[in-house]
């Protein structure tokens, strides 16, 4: 699954560059929402069949939010101890680290703070994402498959669902799920207080 989104993201990126006219610009977003809609409906429609999803989610039960409260202390830790190497206080790397991978909120609340720190706020999140798409597979086989709803951070609720469900088992996608909504609630919280905004 990692060289098929590999070679998906290549090849999007050389038809932006070399076949695609410039008006897909315009209507690549509603493309794109019709097509992540079409995806998400699926995975709902296949556990809405088995009737899962609630099974799952008494089955995880309260300790289903510790993995997002985990991710979010760990990953907030992690983006202090960062500002030792980086020209950036540690308040200042922990509001990076709050985007949690949300590059459409983040930067722009970002923004009016410092475009520094927007920009590596941007560059942060879309990062994780891209990473998130490429290690899932490798740390579901060789870490484990709760591990993988880490990478991606808010977007485990949503683009990342059938990529973790196919590297792992529908009884993760509860975790990610929850995880994902919980971290998007988190953000605007967490970024605006580091900030100081």
């Amino acid at each position: 699954m990692t060289r098929i989104i590999l070679f998906s993201v290549a090849a999007g990126m050389v038809s932006g560059y070399a076949f695609l006219p410039g008006w897909y610009i315009d209507i690549s977003e509603p493309v794109m929402i019709v097509g992540l809609s079409v995806l998400l409906f699926f995975v709902g429609v296949e556990l809405g069949i088995e009737g899962s999803a609630v099974t799952m989610l008494k089955k995880a039960g309260f300790k289903v939010l510790l993995y997002p409260v985990a991710i979010i202390i760990g990953t907030l830790t992690f983006a202090a101890l960062s500002a030792i190497f980086l020209p950036v206080t540690a308040r200042e790397a922990m509001a990076v680290g709050s985007g949690f991978g949300w590059y459409t909120l983040a930067p722009v609340m970002l923004m009016d703070y410092s475009s520094e720190i927007s920009a590596m706020s941007f560059m942060h999140n879309v990062m994780r994402e891209f990473l998130g798409l490429l290690l899932i597979p490798l740390v579901a086989r060789f870490v484990g498959h709760i591990e993988t709803v880490s990478l991606p951070g808010v977007a485990a609720m949503d683009i990342f669902l059938p990529i973790v469900e196919k590297a792992t088992s529908k009884d993760i996608l509860v975790y990610s799920f929850v995880t994902g909504l919980v971290m998007a609630v988190a953000v605007p919280v967490l970024v605006a207080f580091f900030a100081g905004i």
